[in-house]
């Protein structure tokens, strides 16, 4: 209850307090900036969709402000609609418009998006210019604001509706962001591949996250048609956008309220601009506190030299600056780009990111409490292993140009077993798991589970049909907690539509998959740090939480690759132990591993690969003894003691 009060409260007040403003200011121009702000929080939360939780610079956004401008001015000039018809038109553009270019644009990583997204902005602002028979071109398009239910909006009418579309998509978005949807949109940009691995969907999810953050910058353009009532191609240009980004990045990613500050940061700039003393003042700010945090970093060493320093000296010559020029406006991409600069290296995370952290100390916000853990028989119920074969290689093989890394592997891995794959360095075994989950297209060759051909090539595809990996190079989300990790990766669990998610009413659904996730945890021994991130475990707690988040996909074959890598002794052991439990419950597990100890105490079968070939396969204390391993591992042919007859043992 403290919580809700805490965090609803504050949403509650800062609202009401914006809905009573018109009834306190009578100033046109100021009540024009507040209704501003209510648009470009829209056009932020939308933006900070992608910056923010997909983790890539979008720098389009500024044309889905544009097109959805254009859309409802037009939808209201041309077609004589109303306008909430018309700002329907517009997010329903800017949704469709977002969908068409994130199909290609998200398969580009880095720099390549960034300058696909430019591309697509400059296309539009040509086109907007061009269509001179439609948009008016650059002598512009003028347009009435349409009545509502018979009234014109008068302008503390039309502040108003922004103000509570804002709260709607605030509210809405809050919702998105903690279900499933906001996990895996944080998932993917920790790990794609690890998304893919556990069932969510990296690509899917993308286009999803970006056509939403196109659709609510349509929706921003609407209103701003409405609020302008005069639309002209060139203002929404480049230097539109980088005001946009300083917004989101100085605000705070992945933060509702951060897209509140940086919309009124960027809805004040230009005033701040227009007033030299003004702008002197805020920039004398900046520096001082610029100069602080570096010296409090420095003397805390928690930040380097450049980092700490860099910032104040972008904000120094800011307030230089500000002596020396007549005019700062004339400046402005200068001081755009030194701003932008001091954020990105000073305060990474954004003043919300900043202030979440002092606020949660002052008011000392508690976590909310957790379900009680679910019972492990409804969540992996024992299975009933037959000893039939589960997984079929048949002549698999994958060649990386002139190399053979896979030759010709065949293998049966049986119902109910542990099954070890053992090798030499460069034998192959990460790349038969690669192609059996399928990170890898096998060169050729068939993999059948359950009778069934495995598909190739799709990670997604092969861990929906029933295989679940961990990854020799640990691939946890690091910016989720453990508890979060897991819940991720749940399979069966999330069955609630989109639009009950948006609402709020999949709450249930959520409480239970934290009571299935906390239950899982607790089988690996990290129920009680459930609620820490990922990133801030031991080296062995993230390597028994990737198992945990395996075991959520409820797989009919477990793939461990090199678990025990890194890990001290007491890990070990309590890894064997994990292992136990875990094929106690009836599921089959391929066990890649160099400790031979760990081998030989779990495998009841183990097959030793050497050049993508299979040299050998039986029980652990067999393949040890086998002439062909001993030379594999040792690189000679064995030489027996002629006085007992045993054969030397691989390191």
């Amino acid at each position: 209850m403290r919580r809700l009060l805490l965090l609803r409260g504050a949403e509650l007040i800062v609202f009401a307090f914006l809905a009573t403003i018109p009834l306190l200011v009578v100033n046109p121009y100021a009540l024009g900036l507040l209704t501003l702000l209510a648009i470009y929080g829209i056009l932020l939360i939308g933006l900070d969709v992608t910056v923010g939780y997909l983790g890539q610079v979008n720098l389009g956004h500024v044309a889905f402000l544009g097109l959805g401008a254009y859309t409802a001015g037009l939808a209201v000039t041309k077609l004589g609609l109303g306008m909430a018809p018309a700002l329907l038109a517009a997010m329903a553009v800017g949704l469709l418009l977002g969908g068409l270019l994130a199909l290609p644009a998200l398969r580009l990583e880095g720099p390549q998006f960034a300058l696909a997204t430019l591309s697509f902005a400059a296309l539009s602002t040509t086109a907007l210019n061009e269509l001179e028979g439609l948009t008016g071109g650059a002598q512009g398009l003028s347009l009435t604001r349409p009545p509502v239910f018979g009234h014109a909006l008068t302008p503390p009418g039309f502040y108003w509706l922004c103000m509570a579309l804002l709260a709607v998509v605030w509210m809405l978005m809050r919702n998105l962001l903690a279900s499933q949807w906001g996990r895996a949109f944080e998932a993917l940009r920790d790990s794609p591949i690890a998304t893919d691995a556990m069932g969510v969907g990296t690509y899917r999810h993308k286009v999803a996250a970006f056509a939403l953050g196109s659709a609510l910058g349509g929706l921003a353009g609407g209103l701003y048609a409405f609020n302008f009532q005069y639309l002209q191609p060139q203002s929404y240009t480049y230097d539109l956008m980088i005001i946009l980004l300083l917004g989101v990045v100085l605000g705070g990613r992945k933060s509702l309220w951060g897209a509140f500050v940086g919309a009124s940061v960027i809805v004040l700039l230009p005033n701040l601009l227009s007033n030299r003393h003004l702008f002197q003042i805020f920039s004398g700010a900046g520096f001082a506190a610029a100069l602080a945090a570096g010296i409090r970093g420095l003397m805390k060493k928690t930040v380097r030299p450049f980092q700490a320093l860099a910032p104040a000296v972008a904000m120094g010559l800011l307030v230089v600056g500000g002596m020396l020029v007549e005019n700062t406006e004339d400046w402005r991409k200068a001081i755009f780009a030194l701003m932008l600069f001091s954020v990105v290296v000073g305060l990474p995370e954004g003043l919300m990111g900043f202030l979440s952290l002092f606020l949660a100390k002052l008011f000392r916000v508690p976590h909310a409490p957790l379900p009680e853990p679910s019972d492990i028989e409804t969540i992996l119920p024992p299975g009933s292993p037959d000893g039939a074969p589960l997984l079929v290689l048949e002549d698999l093989k994958r060649y990386f140009g002139g190399v053979k890394a896979v030759d010709g592997l065949s293998m049966t891995i049986r119902s109910g077993t542990i099954h070890g794959l053992i090798g030499p360095n460069g034998s192959g075994k990460s790349t038969v798991v690669n192609v059996i989950s399928g990170l890898y297209t096998p060169t050729s060759g068939r993999t059948l589970l359950r009778g069934s051909v495995l598909p190739t090539g799709s990670l997604f595809r092969v861990a929906k049909s029933g295989v679940a990996r961990t990854f020799q190079n640990l691939q946890l989300f690091g910016e989720l907690t453990a508890l979060e990790n897991v819940m991720v990766a749940l399979k069966g669990v999330y069955r609630s539509p989109l639009p009950l998610v948006l609402l709020g009413l999949a709450r249930l659904e959520e409480r239970r998959a934290q009571a299935d996730a906390l239950c899982l945890l607790g089988r690996i021994g990290l129920r009680d740090q459930a609620l820490t991130k990922a990133k801030d475990l031991t080296y062995g707690a993230q390597r028994f939480l990737e198992i945990a988040r395996a075991l959520a996909r409820k797989p009919d074959l477990l793939i461990l690759d090199e678990p025990a890598a890194g890990l001290a002794h007491p890990d070990v052991v309590q890894l064997i132990e994990i292992i136990k439990r875990v094929h106690g419950r009836g599921i089959t597990i391929i066990l890649i591993e160099h400790h031979m100890d760990v081998v030989s105490e779990l495998c009841d079968t183990v097959t030793v690969l050497d050049y993508g070939k299979v040299i050998a396969e039986g029980t652990p204390d067999e393949v040890k003894r086998h002439p062909k391993v001993v030379e594999a591992y040792l690189g000679q042919p064995p030489e027996p003691d002629p006085s007992s007859g045993a054969v030397p043992q691989p390191a």
